[in-house]
């Protein structure tokens, strides 16, 4: 089970689950972190704790401890395209 705790800096996730009961459950959820929304993992502190994501398009610090309590699925990066030249042959069409 993948928690978005374990997410590393750069990387991107889709939350599927929101574990925990009341202020814990409604104040992650008051910050924008509902089911299906998806997460990027901007930086972590060099102690690990806090981390800052973005959600929605808006920043956001959370604890590394309220990141235990989602449960994510990791997004698979998109490899870039290889830049592609373009060779033109001028005397073409003469």
């Amino acid at each position: 089970m993948n928690t978005l705790n374990q997410v590393k800096a750069g990387n991107a996730a889709t939350v599927v689950k929101i574990h925990g009961e009341g202020a814990l459950r409604r104040r992650v959820m008051d910050m924008g972190i509902t089911k299906g929304v998806e997460v990027l993992v901007r930086k972590v502190a060099p102690l690990g704790d806090p981390m800052e994501v973005t959600v929605r398009g808006y920043e956001l610090t959370i604890r590394k401890e309220d990141g235990k309590n989602i449960i994510i699925t990791p997004i698979t990066p998109i490899k870039p395209i290889p830049s592609m030249t373009l060779i033109v042959d001028e005397g073409a069409g003469k």
